[in-house]
């Protein structure tokens, strides 16, 4: 009786993978599945677990009891545990024995993950019987049989899944997958009609390699592709505040028609140390002080003596410039696309092919073919990307900028940097000025001098290619040490000395 109540379709475990959609698949907890298993079936929750050797964990009947007799004997396995501990069982394991003050031993540690892969099991053992019982009590098994696709299990293991009754059959699951793929293109074209999208691509390399050699192009196997992304644009953005691609124009300096004494005047950097002005206070710290002041503290507490470190939970965090609220943003990816985007040409194909992904056509095409779409001449889109992306974007701007029309010329696009990449310019401005220059060796200042004591054994590679992770560290390491030999200096001058 109880196998027959959670496989009912009151028990809200039927997937139907036939009308997938990607909310089933967010929605899909192995955790609530198997408290339910455990309030609806106890008496066959308990019978698996006594065949699972598990009679004390208490699991599914909401004890959260980690202990047990069979948990108390594992000197013997305690290897194996140990590898286990690799896995990332932390918030499923949170899920279950939250809020119930453990220690947080080794001992325990072991216990609470077998807890938790016993429990998997009881729950994987549960829903096979299910699907025995009623072929569309499949939810675990729609699940797995996508993750399976995604993962590019062979077609062979599949079968042999499904035969067993962990996994759904591989013409199941394709078919689910269509229903997908038709769902997250309206989803594309919903969010790029809006007007309120920003795009995303990159190249990605993928080595088709043949098993039957050919005579022409036998070395030839890489393919070079190009991906996509669109998410939302939140925090209050409206289509008003992005309707601008004209006013852009008629400023840019890209524009033939434009005057030239009407142009903006040119940024610098020294732009920069005003963007955020504030009013002079006498004998005040300014707010560039103050977040250097708590850069000092900050490292004396975490990298300093080791006295310090019991004040660092006492250091605030730095005051907050027009901070943008962290909002969960939902990120949807478009379809790959045959482009090798490391030419104009070939990111004019990319962008293109996007837009439309997203339901964005040449407003001449609109009326031509007479498509229901918004017309994109008046707005502007967003484009991220790495540093190469913004190069090749910039070089479109300037063969396209004597065209006609504001899509033959790629008006609306406007490239945004990520920050990783603002990161990376940074990072080669300062080796270009502080340690490639052969004059920056004559400078005791300079950074090339830190990288000998620091790196001693990588002065060549510092001077060469270092790449961005190499002087990125460098930075950080060079600043913090700088930090604390003021700290040195600081306390020498007030009359400190070790005793």
């Amino acid at each position: 009786m109880e196998l027959k109540k959670i496989t009912s379709e009151d028990s809200g475990w039927h997937f139907g993978a036939l009308n997938t959609t990607t909310k089933q698949l967010e929605d899909f907890s192995l955790e609530k599945m198997a408290r339910d298993m455990g309030s609806d079936a106890p008496e066959l929750c308990r019978m698996i677990g006594l065949l699972l050797d598990d009679e004390g964990s208490g699991i599914f009947d909401g004890e959260k009891d980690v202990g047990g007799p069979s948990d108390v004997a594992m000197g013997d396995d305690d290897g194996y545990w140990d590898e286990v501990n690799e896995i990332d069982l932390e918030g499923f394991i949170s899920g279950l024995v939250a809020d119930k003050g453990l220690p947080s031993s080794t001992q325990d540690k072991h216990r609470r993950r077998r807890a938790a892969i016993v429990m998997i099991k009881k729950t994987i053992t549960i829903s096979i019987l299910m699907q025995s019982t009623n072929q569309k009590a499949n939810a675990p098994q729609s699940i797995l049989g996508i993750f399976l696709q995604s993962a590019h299990t062979p077609q062979k293991v599949i079968d042999t899944l499904a035969h067993i009754g962990i996994s759904i059959s591989t013409e199941t699951i394709n078919c689910a997958i269509r229903l997908l793929s038709v769902a997250s293109q309206e989803n594309l074209c919903a969010l790029g009609q809006s007007l309120l999208a920003s795009y995303v691509y990159d190249n990605f390399d993928v080595d088709l390699k043949s098993h039957v050699p050919i005579a022409e192009k036998s070395d030839d196997s890489l393919k070079h592709l190009t991906s996509g992304l669109l998410f939302p644009l939140v925090h209050g953005i409206t289509t008003d505040d992005l309707k601008c691609s004209e006013e852009l124009w008629s400023r840019s300096a890209l524009n033939p028609r434009v005057n030239k004494a009407h142009l903006p005047p040119k940024k610098t950097w020294r732009d920069l140390l005003s963007i955020h002005p504030e009013l002079s206070t006498p004998h005040q710290p300014t707010r560039r002080d103050r977040f250097n002041s708590w850069v000092f503290l900050s490292d004396l507490c975490t990298h300093g003596p080791e006295y310090f470190c019991r004040f660092k939970g006492g250091i605030a965090n730095p005051e907050g410039i027009d901070q943008i609220p962290v909002v969960k943003t939902e990120i949807t990816a478009a379809r790959a696309m045959d482009v090798n985007n490391s030419t104009v040409s070939g990111n004019i194909r990319a962008v293109v092919d996007l837009l439309q992904q997203g339901g964005i056509y040449d407003p001449v095409e609109l009326v031509a073919e007479n498509l229901d779409t918004p017309d994109i001449s008046q707005h502007v889109v967003l484009i991220h990307g790495d540093l190469g992306t913004g190069e090749q974007l910039q070089g479109i701007h300037l063969r396209r900028s004597i065209e006609a029309t504001p899509w033959d010329r790629f008006q609306h696009i406007v490239f945004i940097p990520g920050l990783f990449h603002l990161k990376m310019a940074c990072a080669e401005a300062i080796w270009c000025c502080f340690i490639h220059p052969p004059t920056a060796r004559e400078d005791e200042t300079s950074l090339i001098h830190d990288v000998a004591l620091l790196r001693p054994k990588e002065t060549g590679i510092y001077c060469s290619k270092p790449g961005f992770r190499r002087t990125h560290q460098l930075i950080g390491h060079a600043g913090i040490c700088q930090r604390l030999d003021c700290w040195r200096v600081h306390i020498k001058m007030k009359g400190f000395c070790k005793p």
